[in-house]
């Protein structure tokens, strides 16, 4: 989050203090308390003017981060990448120098989770995937991690999956497991808020279908 409030003008919580639980091993994080409220509770009582001023500024926000590019894929760190797609069962998945190994990875994930007859279409269908720009990418944008008041957005949260990613990483995974009859979806709002890519959604959640 100290990048995205260093490169952007993204409201993000300020983090107070970071540290490893010795208990657990998870890492804690100390961060500062946003007044507001969450947009999965209040997009649906939203007029339609204060609907379209929040994905207006979602818009902008979003562009900002895709302004910052990366020269590999993984999380921000340097680290393997964070998110449901790779399961840490078995070991890092990442970082990878490219979107070609970065594909391998994803193939990786499909052959560590099934034998199936159908994992050699699939990949076939993951390596068409090329040619995409690498950019900084939240990975769970959802209503549920933007704080609102009233239409105006004052913290986008959760940045737990966030990396450098293909670019359509981001469109995505903000319709990954959404509550297809919510206010949300019905609105488009994600269309309205990034580039949609239709075929990459549909090769990636066919292959997280099988994943999961």
């Amino acid at each position: 989050m100290r990048l995205v409030r260093q490169k952007t003008t993204i409201p993000v919580p300020k983090i107070y203090n970071a540290y490893t639980d010795s208990d657990s091993g998870h890492v804690r994080i100390v961060m500062e308390f946003i007044e507001g409220d969450c947009l999965a509770e209040v997009w649906g009582k939203l007029g339609d003017a204060q609907k379209e001023e929040v994905i207006e500024q979602l818009r902008g926000f979003l562009a900002q981060l895709r302004e910052i590019k990366g020269s590999f894929i993984g999380s921000v760190d340097g680290t393997a990448c964070e998110d449901q797609l790779f399961t840490d069962e078995i070991g890092a998945y990442g970082p990878y120098k490219d979107e070609a190994c970065f594909n391998e990875g994803i193939i990786t994930a499909l052959k560590n989770a099934t034998t199936g007859s159908w994992v050699n279409t699939v990949s076939d269908m993951v390596l068409a995937l090329r040619n995409h720009v690498i950019v900084m990418t939240h990975g769970d944008l959802s209503p549920r991690n933007i704080i609102v008041q009233g239409s105006k957005v004052v913290a986008i949260v959760d940045w737990e999956m966030s990396g450098y990613y293909p670019e359509y990483w981001e469109y995505v995974k903000a319709l990954y497991r959404p509550a297809w009859e919510s206010d949300w979806i019905i609105d488009r709002a994600v269309e309205k808020i990034l580039v949609p890519y239709p075929m990459e959604l549909a090769v990636i959640m066919h292959t997280q279908t099988i994943v999961w």
